[in-house]
């Protein structure tokens, strides 16, 4: 297999990872809601933009004898555009990640590098591709990267999630083996990066995939018969529609409901219509599966 096939492979590989990985962390966000997920998702998604980009540059170059010029620029703007989001993407997601915003300074620095990396690969595409822009481009993107590496090593301790801090952990210590083979790889392959940025986008999906597996594979069942008091105060449920809930669960009519709590079926009806209404359900199946516990 020459180096055409085992690029075909490791991007295919990180490619079929990497989406199998954005889906269930989907799925987790939609779970958990945590606040720090969305920001992940974004993350993710801007890295398998430019999987995707960089195996169809590659691609084209190796295989494509007859390359439209406007196609082909076309790819290296969207993938130094891919690029210029994560330069300021990264920084803000990691001050964020260590409770400590962006200050003014800082906003001017990465917004006024990500300006430059686009303006320098633009000159790139479409004027002159010379080793000292590549040298440029690279400083750039790599010195941002390597900042946020160092910021995160310098507060890991202060970050509170137990989960955020050991993903973050192990995204230090994979940059750190990474960085000086993918910064080596951009200026001695054809086209650059195509070996190695797989190569981290597989290793840090598995890092994700392994801890979302573990997470799935340890949610307990929600017990059938209790209520979850945050679910009822989610909804703002009354004292009365609590107990309505609670008789509906014992699995009892609405004329047994009634001669419980001493009230007409009528009202048991009214009381049933204004909890649908603040659950948005419509049967009694919906509201007791929405009422369970979410561990």
């Amino acid at each position: 297999m020459g180096l055409l096939g085992i690029n075909v492979t490791l991007h295919i590989l990180s490619f079929a990872l990497a989406v199998a990985v954005l889906c269930m962390a989907v799925l987790f966000h939609i779970r958990k809601n945590y606040p720090w997920t969305k920001y992940y998702l974004t993350f993710h998604s801007a890295l398998l933009l430019i999987l995707v980009l960089n195996f169809i540059r590659m691609f084209v170059s190796a295989m494509v004898t007859f390359q439209p010029q406007w196609l082909f620029a076309l790819f290296l703007i969207l993938l130094y555009g891919s690029l210029s989001f994560l330069i300021i993407f990264v920084p803000y997601f990691t001050t964020w990640m260590i409770a400590h915003p962006w200050r003014n300074p800082y906003k001017v620095v990465f917004i006024s590098a990500s300006t430059l990396f686009f303006l320098f690969s633009l000159a790139s595409i479409f004027l002159y591709d010379g080793l000292w822009i590549q040298i440029v481009l690279v400083t750039i993107f790599f010195g941002v990267l390597i900042f946020c590496i160092g910021v995160l090593i310098k507060n890991l301790k202060t970050i509170e999630n137990r989960d955020v801090r050991r993903i973050s952990k192990a995204y230090v210590i994979l940059s750190l083996v990474m960085i000086p083979f993918m910064i080596t790889d951009t200026f001695f392959t054809l086209p650059p990066g195509v070996i190695t940025f797989p190569v981290y986008m597989f290793w840090l999906s598995m890092v994700i995939f392994i801890y979302l597996v573990n997470y799935f594979l340890h949610i307990p069942e929600a017990p059938d018969d209790v209520i979850d008091p945050l679910q009822l105060k989610k909804f703002h449920i009354t004292g009365r529609e609590r107990e309505i809930i609670e008789l509906i669960r014992q699995g009892m009519t609405t004329k047994e409901i009634g001669e419980k709590l001493f009230i007409s079926p009528y009202t048991v009806n009214n009381h049933i219509a204004n909890i649908y209404e603040k659950t948005g359900v419509r049967s009694r199946i919906d509201l007791l599966n929405l009422m369970k516990p979410v561990f």
